[in-house]
């Protein structure tokens, strides 16, 4: 099974309202639709799509983006920190799980807690007694 199509959709604010514009559909559709809440017009986008090519919802995804730069661009940098935060996360994991083998062979599980600043239940999570 192959990854999902995706299709680039463009919100401008107007009032009290998104007015969205969904991108990459074949010509003879126009995908356009309203929100008043950021989640609606998620909503209504992947709706109106779903109608228009007579699919399952589930068969595609949407990429929603403000129309205007300044909120893309805000919101592509947390995006960005996210990822890099995630991927921090993972490698702060792996040298706590090498580290915690390391000084469990060494030093009792509460010892080695307290070098790495977590608890010995961690500890004895991440390197269980064989």
């Amino acid at each position: 099974m192959g990854d999902k199509l995706t299709y680039d959709a463009l919100a401008v604010h107007d009032g009290k309202y998104w007015i969205v514009q969904v991108k990459g559909l074949p010509a003879n559709h126009a995908g356009i639709t309203q929100g008043r809440t950021w989640p609606e017009a998620e909503r209504m986008t992947k709706d109106v799509v779903a109608l228009l090519l007579d699919v399952p919802e589930e068969s595609f995804d949407i990429a929603l983006r403000p129309a205007d730069p300044k909120m893309a661009e805000a919101i592509a940098k947390v995006e960005k920190t996210r990822e890099e935060a995630e991927r921090a996360a993972a490698v702060a994991l792996d040298a706590l799980e090498e580290a915690a083998r390391l000084l469990t062979g060494e030093v009792t599980v509460r010892d080695a807690g307290a070098m790495l600043g977590v608890s010995h239940q961690y500890i004895a999570k991440l390197a269980p007694k064989k």
